[in-house]
């Protein structure tokens, strides 16, 4: 089965993007993948400058990257954009951990049928490190949650697609390794 890594990047502990990854591992596990949650709240990374030496925490963290057959990356959209904090993660990364690798997205926001800017912005930074971002996405806001942290049937739907997507594209990548 796939190693699949979720990076959440909100600086928010308690971030909707967080709550989506957490059900979205749920599932993977229950579907016997290997998922593992990288939160960039609690990775500490310094802004991100050449100059500055890598850390142990940093090493351990591209580690895992490199270690990843999938990713699902989650962001807030924050002015039309995904968070600064994922852009810093991203940066401290030699890119060759994304290099043809499926990654699905979702993106948070805080009004509905936001978060396409997001979405197309991460699209465009991980096809810039050669990666296989699958066409299904979800951009979900707080409205779409329940008080018992269920998505709404319309959301549910779009997040059922892009787990199913990435879980296509996986197999067909295992299927057809060289």
């Amino acid at each position: 089965m796939a190693k699949i890594v979720l990076i959440n990047g909100s600086m928010n502990p308690n971030s909707l993007g967080k709550k989506l990854l957490n059900m979205a591992s749920r599932t993977l596990q229950k579907k016997g993948h290997d998922t593992e949650i990288i939160c960039v709240c609690d990775t500490n990374f310094p802004l991100y400058s050449p100059a500055v030496p890598l850390t142990e925490e940093m090493n351990i963290v591209s580690e895992k990257i490199k270690a990843a057959d999938a990713f699902i990356i989650s962001s807030p959209e924050y002015h039309g954009g995904y968070s600064g904090a994922l852009k810093n993660l991203l940066d401290y990364q030699d890119g060759s951990g994304f290099k043809n690798k499926t990654i699905a997205l979702m993106s948070t926001s805080g009004g509905m049928r936001s978060g396409i800017n997001t979405l197309n912005s991460m699209r465009l930074i991980f096809r810039s490190l050669h990666a296989h971002v699958i066409p299904q996405q979800i951009s979900v806001c707080e409205k779409e949650l329940s008080e018992n942290n269920e998505l709404s049937e319309e959301a549910q739907s779009q997040f059922k697609s892009v787990l199913l997507g990435l879980l296509q594209e996986v197999s067909y990548r295992f299927q057809h390794r060289s």
